[in-house]
């Protein structure tokens, strides 16, 4: 409930303007397109090809890589990385124009969801998350979580 307790005015109606406060949730998508890139891996030209996630999980970059934290997005430690190190969405004239809308839905649909549910995992849950890698990246056979309406 930290993430939406940030801003007061989420608790009513998350929407483009408040949601922008809440940096320590911007942190955490982006600490998790890091670790789960969707697109894991960028075709520039027939020829090269960029493995997004190998550069995502590069200790030179990324120290710990397989940890899971979100302060490596405070504004100071982005201004401290060179930014083709972080390419969730690629970078240059291939990077996703749905990018903004993407991160602005995916925000969005996380207040909401802790709003309304709380989530654990149960006996079923495999950790850490079984991959499979084809065109994107996801879970292999799913992922099991149970969840509980808030009152």
């Amino acid at each position: 409930m930290l993430i939406v307790h940030q801003s007061p005015r989420l608790m009513d109606a998350p929407d483009y303007n408040n949601v922008q406060e809440l940096q320590y949730l911007d942190m955490v998508i982006s600490e998790t397109l890091r670790m789960y890139p969707p697109g894991f891996r960028m075709d520039i030209r027939a020829t090269i090809e960029i493995p997004a996630s190998y550069i995502h999980y590069d200790p030179e970059y990324w120290p710990a890589p397989e940890k899971f934290i979100p302060e490596r997005f405070t504004t100071e430690a982005k201004s401290q990385r060179h930014p083709l190190t972080y390419l969730p969405f690629g970078a240059g004239s291939r990077s996703c124009i749905a990018m903004r809308l993407a991160l602005l839905e995916a925000k969005i649909a996380m207040i909401r969801s802790v709003q309304k549910f709380t989530f654990q995992t149960g006996q079923e849950t495999k950790i850490p998350l079984e991959l499979k890698s084809n065109s994107t990246l996801g879970p292999r056979n799913g992922f099991i979580i149970k969840t509980a309406q808030r009152t």
